[in-house]
């Protein structure tokens, strides 16, 4: 927050900055009560409060501390009043864009999806290098949509290589855009700058027309988001994500359940859960493979958020701050054989802040791939 002279000038209240913002988010039902700051995850170790990026916006000010949100959603789903504050924030950070006040390196992450169509700043011809030794039908009206983590990062590949395995042993007719698809726009959401993410929305809205697409199966819970955002906006087809999809193919009988043993806490990631209210889907796919599911104390929409939401993935986080090594401390502590989730972003985060703890970490089509049958 820009600092303040000994004297300072009135502050008054900036109506016309208020009136803008409460016209495109739901700011005005906002009546000070902290909630959201006690919901946090980031309150205990940073400066930032979510209560003070409301009271400021009021007055026309953006606090230094809102790139340090993570979008997690955790206030919006404390907030008495329904105050959608990750929309707030998202707003807060688009006024940072025009007047160009905004962390060192989002511009080149901008630009790479723009003139790349990916957050890795990497070669579109890259994109489907994750395909080695998978075979994919190409037809049908069904379309797996990768993702750039997927697409590029090799150890999110193994994560698309598993559920399109799930969906080849299922005898689903889908197809891939391969070198055609472009990200999804969820980064650039995140940080603030709706027209990429427009852009980025249009031109898969176009792409999925041109191939035939009538339902779209997202690997990862942001391009489930924002993909359900957009697609709704433009009127594109059903968006699903991954263990929607699998959980539906074992319910009919085109998949069976296992009957290997063991025991795994599964993490719920903010854009699956709290964003989306998808919370049970993952948890059957692993009871019916046979495992045993350990909760934590923080799980579904109490769930600990990674750290890697919010564009974070793309910005510098002092190790006091991030929360991924708490979490992983959590789901060490259950005494579970092996830590869960459905979210190429968190895996990351979670192999990256694992540290001493000897809990492995998998992604939920991983681990089900080799324990269910056709």
């Amino acid at each position: 927050m820009a600092q303040r002279s000994e004297n300072p000038a009135p502050v008054r209240f900036d109506d016309e900055a208020w009136e803008a913002l409460a016209a495109t988010t739901n700011a005005n039902l906002c009546f000070q009560c902290g909630t959201c700051t006690a919901a946090c995850p980031l309150a205990e170790n940073t400066p930032l409060r979510v209560r003070q990026l409301v009271r400021e916006a009021q007055f026309g000010e953006t606090d230094a501390f809102l790139w340090k949100c993570m979008t997690c959603a955790e206030c919006n789903a404390s907030c008495p009043r329904g105050v959608d504050i990750v929309g707030l924030v998202r707003t807060l950070r688009g006024r940072e864009w025009r007047t160009r006040n905004v962390p060192k390196g989002l511009p080149t992450l901008l630009w790479g999806m723009y003139s790349d169509g990916n957050t890795f700043h990497l070669p579109p011809k890259q994109r489907a290098s994750w395909m080695q030794d998978v075979k994919v039908p190409g037809k049908g009206s069904t379309l797996l949509f990768v993702g750039c983590a997927a697409s590029y990062d090799p150890r999110a590949q193994r994560i698309a290589r598993s559920v399109a395995a799930l969906l080849n042993l299922a005898g689903v007719e889908y197809q891939v855009m391969g070198t055609e698809e472009v990200c999804c726009g969820e980064a650039a959401r995140s940080v603030g700058h709706d027209g990429l993410f427009r852009d980025l929305q249009q031109r898969n809205t176009e792409a999925f027309r041109k191939r035939g697409v009538e339902r779209v199966i997202a690997i990862s819970p942001h391009s489930f988001d924002a993909l359900k955002a957009g697609q709704s906006a433009n009127g594109g087809p059903e968006v699903v994500h991954y263990t929607q999809a699998i959980e539906q193919l074992l319910d009919s009988g085109k998949l069976t359940k296992g009957s290997e043993k063991g025991t795994v806490t599964y993490h719920d990631p903010c854009y699956l859960g709290r964003h989306n209210g998808v919370y049970e889907p993952p948890r059957r796919l692993l009871e019916l493979s046979g495992l045993k599911v350990v909760e934590m104390g923080n799980s579904r929409a109490q769930a600990l958020c990674c750290g890697g939401g919010g564009g974070r993935m793309w910005m510098e986080t002092p190790p006091a701050e991030r929360p991924g090594t708490r979490r992983v401390q959590e789901a060490a502590g259950t005494g579970a054989e092996l830590l869960a989730t459905a979210c190429p972003y968190c895996i990351s985060v979670f192999e990256s802040e694992r540290g001493s703890e000897a809990i492995p970490v998998t992604d939920v089509a991983e681990l089900i791939a080799g324990r269910v049958k056709a």
